[in-house]
C-alpha cells in the first residue's frame, strides 16, 4: 500500500548531489549614490516650503480666507470656469 513511499524516501541508490551555480558577478558600482540626488531633492522642497510658508503666515485672515476659498472652488470645478461666469 506505501510502497510509493518506500520508493520515495527507502534505502537505496544516493542520488547525485547537483553541482552548485556558478556566482553571478557583482555588478559594478554605479556612478553617484542615488540617495544623495534624493536628499538634495528633499532639503530643496524644504526650502521651498518654508518660504511659500512665510508668505502665507503674512496674510491677513480675510485674505486668508478668499485664498481658501478659490482654492475649494477650484478644487470643486477641477479647474474649469464656474457656473456664474457663462452668463
Amino acid at each position: 500500500m506505501f510502497g510509493f513511499l518506500k520508493a520515495l524516501f527507502g534505502p537505496g541508490e544516493p542520488k547525485a548531489k547537483p553541482k552548485p551555480k556558478a556566482k553571478p558577478k557583482p555588478l559594478p558600482p554605479a556612478k553617484a549614490d542615488p540617495g544623495s540626488d534624493r536628499t538634495a531633492l528633499l532639503k530643496r522642497a524644504q526650502e521651498v516650503h518654508r518660504a511659500k510658508r512665510k508668505i502665507l503666515d503674512a496674510l491677513s485672515d480675510e485674505d486668508r480666507a478668499k485664498l481658501v476659498g478659490m482654492a475649494i472652488l477650484t478644487f470643486l470645478n477641477q479647474g474649469r470656469e464656474p457656473d456664474d461666469k457663462k452668463r
